[in-house]
């Protein structure tokens, strides 16, 4: 799927992908098949809905007795957000739904022939992991790829998914990150957009 002109008009899925805390982020240009069949990266498969990203933040107005506007703003709290459906209900995305996917029990094969997960999740620590979404092709610059690279998040929500006899399973998962422990400076704590390609 190539793009085409405007560049910067953008249409097109990105697609999912996990590993462990701290692992290299791929190169801009490294094509997306490449990606998909193994390696250090493990790719989700179909979403559904889109992939939805949110800077939410809290801004707190201060004002003085002197006059009736606010005469400063500063930011007590930020983050980011990810959210989508996972399409493809393999046993190791249900995993990474419950914050087992990279460490701790995962999908296994515990009996010949079968593939299983622990529902139940138990302990106090929850699972962080590297996040990466791109398209080869989706970049505002020209017919090259665009990724969003988050150092560490986790699954925040409750996951859950529906079973029905007219429509596919879809599994929800929210991610938020949290600041890299590995960030070289404050500007990367929460990771960076990447684009091929320069402005003209």
């Amino acid at each position: 799927m190539s793009n085409t002109q405007p560049y910067e008009i953008i249409a097109g899925p990105l697609d999912v992908y996990y590993a462990a805390t701290s692992t290299a982020f791929p190169a801009i240009d490294v094509p997306d098949a490449s990606l998909q069949t193994g390696g250090t990266w493990t790719y989700i498969g179909y979403t559904e809905g889109g992939v939805k990203v949110a800077h939410p933040q809290t801004v707190v107005e201060l004002r003085a007795d002197q006059v009736t506007g606010v005469v400063k703003a500063v930011r007590s709290e930020e983050g980011l957000e990810i959210t989508f459906d996972i399409a493809s209900v393999t046993l190791k995305n249900y995993a990474l739904a419950l914050n087992q996917a990279v460490s701790g029990t995962g999908a296994d094969i515990t009996v010949s022939g079968e593939t299983s997960v622990q529902m139940y999740r138990g302990g106090f620590q929850v699972e962080t992991f590297a996040f990466l979404a791109r398209q080869g092709h989706l970049s505002p610059y020209g017919d090259k790829a665009l990724q969003f690279e988050v150092p560490a998040v986790f699954q925040a929500d409750a996951p859950e998914v529906t079973f029905t006899k007219d429509n596919k399973a879809l599994l929800a998962v929210s991610l938020h990150a949290i600041v890299d422990p590995n960030r070289a400076n404050d500007g990367e704590s929460f990771g960076r957009i990447r684009a091929g390609g320069q402005p003209v």
